[in-house]
């Protein structure tokens, strides 16, 4: 049995890391249909950029909801308190790096983005800054940000920008122990991450795949129905945390496995991401 070439991460788009390394994201096509008119492709193309748009649209907004309910968080809660999904980091660390991604997208400061190097200058951008004026930074820059146009090698800003706050504001509900964050908010997410782990199993020419969260859907990572393919179960907020690194490979062992998950395991996840050191809960 063949198997098609996957959809690239959140679409077709390439991280600059990958970029840099000369490395391309093949994005799957469907094979024309016999009989259609030859305008149809066209018109394929036409739903496919109205149906980018509208995603686009709907991340922005999930970006802007995510930064209101953090400014809540921070405020009633203590900006001092570790971070165990972000070793080293405090509360007000990770709002100082949610802020200084947003005015690196801005600014256009993306060389390097997601490495340790760049990260950390975001940090340290807000020493000596109070959590209010951070705070306040982040919404000046949440202005501008709304009106980037698409990255000529990633894409969307708010589809990058709204995957690494909603996951930084599950770490510090999680730090702060306050809950989760909103479901739809975590599998919209969740959709990107799949998207970019079954790249990862593409290039690492791992098995079939089929993630079963019984409390949501189905996503294949391979050949869709293969019969062969290794099933998963587990529920959607731990696909969603785990595949941002915030789930160490024996909390993944213990998912409902049909057969081993050390091939899965071995192969990793996508840039920057790898399985947490240690056991995370929230």
């Amino acid at each position: 049995m063949s198997r098609p070439p996957p959809r690239g991460p959140w679409g077709s788009e390439v991280s600059r890391s990958a970029a840099s390394a000369n490395a391309v994201v093949r994005c799957g096509r469907r094979s024309p249909v016999a009989g259609r008119r030859s305008g149809s492709r066209g018109s394929r193309t036409q739903r496919r950029l109205r149906s980018a748009a509208i995603l686009t649209t709907v991340h922005a907004r999930e970006y802007e909801a995510v930064r209101a309910r953090v400014t809540v968080l921070v405020l009633e809660g203590d900006p001092e308190t570790p971070v165990p999904a972000c070793p080293g980091w405090r509360v007000r660390d990770v709002v100082a790096h949610l802020t200084g991604l947003c005015e690196d997208w801005v600014d256009h400061h993306l060389d390097g983005y997601a490495s340790e190097g760049w990260t950390d200058a975001q940090v340290s951008r807000s020493s000596g800054e109070t959590l209010e004026q951070v705070l306040e930074r982040w919404r000046r820059a949440a202005e501008r940000f709304v009106q980037l146009e698409d990255d000529p090698v990633m894409g969307p800003p708010a589809r990058w920008a709204f995957g690494d706050a909603i996951t930084h504001e599950a770490d510090i509900r999680g730090a702060l122990k306050v809950g989760r964050v909103p479901s739809d908010a975590a599998l919209l997410s969740l959709k990107g991450y799949v998207a970019r782990w079954r790249q990862t199993l593409w290039d690492a020419s791992a098995p079939t795949l089929l993630l079963r969260a019984p409390d949501a859907r189905e996503w294949w990572l391979g050949v869709r129905d293969d019969p062969t393919a290794v099933i998963v179960e587990a529920p959607a907020y731990d696909f969603f945390r785990s595949l941002c690194g915030r789930r160490s490979p024996s909390q993944v062992r213990r998912w409902k496995w049909s057969r081993s998950p050390e091939p899965f395991l071995d192969m990793g996840l996508p840039y920057p991401f790898h399985w947490a050191d240690e056991d995370l809960l929230d």
